[in-house]
């Protein structure tokens, strides 16, 4: 008997799985207007979930003799390593471990519930915890907010500190706040500035809509560093910004001092047509179990909160646009241009961006370096900010003068 059938064919099990989603708050208020079934099936079985308004109808090994809604299929060894905390639905689906059948449009949109389930049965498993990430110091620094019109766009933006400037740019979703510990952090050398892209956050949107593009936000990011006066900037960004800041080393050679990519790579081809269409339609739950499934296991509940939150902020329109430009993103060809020294940053658990992106990304900049935090996920100046300026200092202070390494 395989062990996924021995766990859901297991009474006892079952009945206290049915217990577990009974008291949890999240399970409760992510189904609390499902009214349906769905199976979760495995090589030999499965087992169906019967909900209504919020609370477990019945749960029965399957397959349902008269259908369910829809099915959430994976093999033996997939659940297994799903309850161990190895991947989760999203992810699974991403590295083509699991698949939905029936009504897929219904399964995302329920699909918070479907994530709380798997969260159940892993706490059923007894899945361990590892040590969190050490918190960061809660000395926030003096930072300014202000405005400036870009290309006819009042665009916010926030500053602290002097020095060198080091110009943040934030991942798809989100705005300034994902930058506030390296605010915090780094401006006691620095003058960090970072800004809300052109729809999110306090940016007002642009005239004919969001960019769909990456290369509209590299353009407009020149902009609005030409609108500063910033002499050779450092740059850094995060995930579609990650992405960005490579475009932008490649578009102007002798234009920065550094550059920094965060969860970025040269080529990301990863969320399909019908994922964008369901964001757009659902994007705020979406969003949601994305941000859950990208953080990683040192990530404590509080930061992992943080992400959610921010990421919930954005409009389906916005998410939508930033991940079309995201998947479409392309310069592999161009990046032998680029001259800055560059400093490529990945966390282990971000299946989103793997190791072979980055390595590929890599391998087209001379030079270039990688760091890789463990047990981060695909936010880690939010999930992991102690070890996440520890990686950035030196290479830093090496950019900026080789003498000052170590820093």
């Amino acid at each position: 008997m395989s062990t996924a059938d021995a766990t859901f064919a297991d009474p006892e099990w079952v009945e206290r799985l049915r217990d577990e989603l009974g008291r949890d708050p999240a399970w409760r208020n992510a189904s609390r207007r499902f009214l349906g079934s769905f199976e979760l099936r495995h090589d030999t079985g499965g087992l169906v979930v019967e909900v209504a308004d919020g609370r477990v109808a019945a749960l029965t090994a399957g397959p349902a003799a008269h259908g369910t809604d829809f099915t959430v299929q994976a093999s033996d060894a997939a659940w297994s390593r799903m309850l161990d905390g190895e991947f989760d639905l999203i992810s699974g689906g991403a590295i083509g471990e699991v698949s939905l059948d029936g009504d897929v449009v219904l399964a995302m949109h329920e699909m918070r519930t479907l994530h709380f389930t798997l969260e159940a049965m892993r706490r059923l498993s007894g899945v361990g915890t590892v040590e969190p990430s050490a918190a960061p110091r809660q000395v926030p620094a003096k930072t300014v907010g202000g405005y400036v019109t870009v290309d006819g766009i009042r665009t916010y933006f926030e500053e602290a500190g002097s020095g060198a400037p080091l110009v943040c740019l934030h991942a798809a979703c989100q705005d300034t706040l994902m930058f506030r510990h390296v605010l915090d952090g780094l401006s006691d050398r620095y003058r960090v500035i970072t800004l809300d892209a052109p729809g999110h956050g306090k940016t007002l949107m642009p005239g004919a809509g969001p960019f769909t593009d990456i290369t509209q936000h590299a353009e407009f990011n020149e902009h609005f560093m030409d609108a500063l006066e910033l002499d050779r900037p450092i740059v850094m960004g995060c995930s579609m910004a990650g992405n960005m800041v490579l475009e932008l080393g490649a578009r102007r050679p002798e234009g920065y001092r550094a550059i920094v990519s965060c969860e970025g790579a040269a080529h990301t081809p990863t969320i399909d047509e019908f994922t964008l269409d369901m964001l757009d339609a659902n994007g705020s739950v979406l969003a949601e179990v994305f941000a859950r499934s990208l953080t990683g296991p040192r990530t404590p509940p509080d930061r992992a909160e943080e992400v959610v939150w921010q990421l919930c902020r954005a409009t389906p329109q916005i998410i939508k646009a930033d991940l079309t430009g995201y998947t479409a993103f392309d310069q592999r060809e161009a990046l032998g241009a680029i001259r800055a020294p560059v400093l490529l940053i990945r966390g282990d658990a971000d299946w989103l961006v793997t190791q072979e992106m980055v390595e590929e990304t890599a391998a087209r900049i001379q030079g270039s370096r990688i760091v890789v935090l463990e047990g981060t996920g695909h936010y880690p100046m939010t999930e992991n900010p102690v070890e996440f300026l520890e990686a950035l200092r030196p290479f830093l202070a090496d950019a900026l003068d080789p003498r000052l390494a170590g820093v």
